[in-house]
């Protein structure tokens, strides 16, 4: 038998209501603290605001999602460094992901079904390393309820991709079918500013593998390794 939920009561209510003052109050009060940067900029659309926080050496470590092939889906880590050199172009210099991967039914199925199928058949990225370039085409700002500001930016970036791929996870590998690849790496992404170091980044990327390192033409490439990325991002 199923229990009964307890009613919201006033008491909770009450206590909810406080939470969310004071969550609206701590916006406002960000908000208001903030300086805005002073106009300096002209263009023929009339002044320009400049920017109110910018990026240096920026430290991210997030989460990371491979969604695209049909046969396992990847979770996973990145930890990333970035140089920005000014407000438009930065370099991702390095960044590093592992990912553990979870078969699909798919996968199951043909393996179940088809005795002439191995596991070794199914490669998936294991580790990987992206060089990028960042161009930052967009940066703004939003009010949220009229309570605080949200500054963002939209950027995109290209580059290099250097992939581990491996048909078991990393406590079981498989190394005489291994794969090193050598792909190009193209994505878009935006970053929400928490205050001047903090800054939340999301990355939508996809990296075409082109070029095996350790099998030559006989494996099946090109191939796509789409990925999501979500970080935090420090700016030191």
């Amino acid at each position: 038998m199923n229990a009964t939920r307890p009613r919201f009561g006033p008491v909770r209510a009450a206590l909810l209501t406080a939470v969310l003052a004071f969550v609206a109050l701590g916006a406002t009060a960000f908000a208001e603290e903030v300086e805005e940067p002073p106009v300096k900029e002209k263009s023929a659309f009339g002044p320009i605001q400049k920017r109110l926080y910018r990026m240096d050496h920026e430290l991210s470590f997030g989460w990371s999602y491979l969604p695209l092939d049909a046969y396992y889906k990847g979770y996973g880590l990145a930890l990333s460094y970035t140089i920005h050199f000014d407000h438009v172009w930065a370099i991702e210099l390095v960044r590093l992901g592992w990912t553990w991967n979870v078969d699909s039914n798919l996968k199951t199925k043909l393996i179940d079904q088809m005795p002439d199928i191995s596991p070794a058949e199914f490669p998936a990225v294991v580790l990987f390393e992206n060089t990028n370039v960042l161009f930052k085409m967009l940066y703004g700002k939003q009010t949220f309820l009229n309570r605080m500001v949200l500054h963002f930016e939209l950027f995109a970036s290209g580059g290099v991709s250097l992939v581990f791929r491996n048909p078991f996870n990393i406590h079981e590998l498989d190394m005489e079918n291994s794969r090193y690849e050598l792909g190009l790496n193209l994505g878009i992404g935006c970053r929400f500013w928490i205050d001047p170091d903090w800054s939340l980044r999301v990355d939508l990327r996809d990296t075409l593998l082109l070029l095996s390192f350790n099998r030559g033409f006989d494996d099946q490439l090109p191939k796509n390794a789409a990925e999501i990325g979500i970080s935090i991002s420090y700016n030191l």
